[in-house]
């Protein structure tokens, strides 16, 4: 019986044996070098954690034993844990439910179809894609990273030349090559983080949630007064990072965290 961890570089190891009381199974993208392997069940080496590699190891290691839980910290791995989930039928956050919170596109849908209001917000796949939300929307426009931590700004759009000049230099003409980008109408008003105001409860109350997987939502106002939802997002400073990990293995909080 094994914890799995999903684990990339670019922050500092959690001590994942301590917080779990238990010696995980921890598949990571960092250099061999780098990880102390005290107090794991396993090491496996995954260059860049790719879907593909962290798939075939879960599956190896399902074939092998029981899996009993899938721990991912990082925002980018939500997705693929959830996936993973569902295919080994664990308990957790499902990848449908994952989704929402990676992905601005399909926030947007979903949040939409209950009704609630959200920030103006499309997928990029082809040149056209920007001249159709040209005409619809007007300028300006943004261009973000579809999936990129705080989703930075690639471009920003004022004209028809600025945006002749951006697709020149920066997006396929064959539709079948998918940019990580996504283009959004700016609205530049006061911002409200959390719960609190109506679109926001509306929003918290409709998306999944899921022990382990604290969530951040985020409105901004127009000139007109209206309330939009800009982000939604899986948030690990919501919530303690240990108190985190544990859910997500289905463990119980320890003591002083549970008396919160």
């Amino acid at each position: 019986m094994s914890i799995v961890i999903l684990d990339r570089p670019g922050r500092p190891l959690l001590p994942y044996p301590q917080w779990l009381d238990a010696a995980p199974v921890l598949l990571t993208g960092r250099p061999e070098s780098s990880v102390d392997g005290t107090g794991y069940g396993g090491l496996r080496y995954l260059t860049g954690l790719g879907f593909a590699a962290a798939e075939t190891a879960v599956r190896d290691l399902a074939a092998r034993g029981q899996i009993t839980a899938i721990v991912a910290v990082d925002p980018a791995d939500q997705v693929r844990a959830g996936g993973l989930r569902d295919l080994l039928g664990l308990p957790g956050q499902s990848r449908d439910a994952a989704l929402p919170l990676a992905d601005p596109v399909a926030a947007r849908a979903l949040l939409r179809r209950a009704g609630i209001p959200v920030v103006r917000r499309a997928g990029v796949r082809r040149v056209c894609d920007l001249y159709w939300y040209a005409h619809r929307w007007g300028y300006p426009l943004l261009v973000r990273r579809r999936r990129a931590p705080g989703r930075p700004v690639v471009a920003e759009l004022r004209d028809e030349p600025g945006l002749r000049a951006f697709a020149a230099g920066r997006l396929p003409e064959d539709p079948s090559l998918v940019p990580d980008l996504t283009v959004e109408s700016p609205v530049g008003g006061a911002r409200h983080r959390g719960p609190g105001i109506a679109v926001t409860d509306a929003a918290l109350a409709l998306l999944p949630d899921t022990p382990g997987h604290p969530r951040a939502v985020e409105a901004v106002r127009t000139a007109t007064g209206d309330w939009l939802i800009d982000t939604v997002h899986y948030d690990p400073r919501g919530a303690s990072t240990r108190a985190a990990v544990r859910a997500q293995a289905a463990l119980p909080a320890v003591a002083q965290e549970a008396a919160r």
